[in-house]
């Protein structure tokens, strides 16, 4: 549930594989309306503080999905509220804020982006029932408390500290053979923000899910990109059935 601007977007690459995702108001390629994907369940949590940001980057989504913090996410989509929940899509190490290093790839019912952990009505730093971000890595000293409680009007960073991480596996590079829409979740009753044009790469694609199947062009599937700000079809990207991510890349 996203409506951000356009990211910055890399040179159209011939031989890549291409992905769109997120959410906005744009037109986008045609595509088969069907029921929408029921989003697993447990993975719904909510916030503690006042005005907690919900941040990207449309400048570098490369360096936000790889290791969120301030800096690297300067934009501010949404400031969340007390008990304002959201979906987590996933999670991994970035900036450490009271103590928490990890970073949560969020969708409310206006935007999509990066949030902080420590402001998650949750005991523990780790969320139990959310996955790995594919384009970053585990981080370490990731037990003990998140804070439940704490000063109210806290927005992210209490701490520059960065949380230590190995290598990182992604994000990964998709291009898109026809042009093809942003949305805000993985169904196409999802609201579109932004599109990904016919030839176009994009470079922050995270990882894949089973979301509503898109029929279109004589190919069916319900496997759909996630970039760090929206999901686009992968019927409309170039590849495999997962736009040429890894099979273990899923959300």
């Amino acid at each position: 549930m996203s409506r951000f601007p356009s990211f910055r977007r890399s040179a159209a690459v011939p031989a890549a594989v291409v992905v769109a995702a997120t959410a906005g108001l744009l037109a986008a390629a045609p595509v088969a309306e069907a029921r929408s994907a029921a989003a697993p369940a447990g993975r719904y949590y909510h916030t503690w503080a006042t005005d907690v940001n919900v941040r990207v980057s449309d400048a570098d989504p490369n360096t936000c999905g790889r290791h969120p913090s301030v800096a690297n996410c300067p934009d501010v989509r949404e400031r969340l509220q007390p008990g304002s929940q959201f979906y987590v899509y996933c999670q991994g190490p970035g900036q450490v804020v009271g103590g928490n290093p990890y970073w949560l790839m969020i969708n409310t019912d206006r935007s999509t982006g990066w949030l902080a952990s420590y402001y998650v009505a949750y005991p523990d730093n780790r969320l139990p029932d959310v996955p790995d971000c594919p384009g970053m890595s585990g981080a370490s000293g990731a037990s003990g408390a998140s804070g439940a409680s704490g000063a109210s009007g806290a927005t992210d960073a209490s701490s520059a500290t960065d949380a230590s991480s190995a290598p990182a596996l992604g994000p990964y590079s998709v291009t898109a053979y026809e042009t093809v829409n942003i949305r805000t979740g993985p169904n196409t009753s999802s609201r579109a923000f932004d599109q990904i044009l016919a030839g176009e790469t994009r470079t922050d694609a995270l990882c894949w899910t089973h979301g509503e199947t898109v029929r279109d062009h004589g190919y069916t599937n319900d496997v759909w990109i996630g970039f760090t700000e929206g999901w686009a079809s992968a019927v409309y990207l170039k590849g495999n059935q997962y736009a040429g991510l890894p099979a273990g890349a899923r959300c």
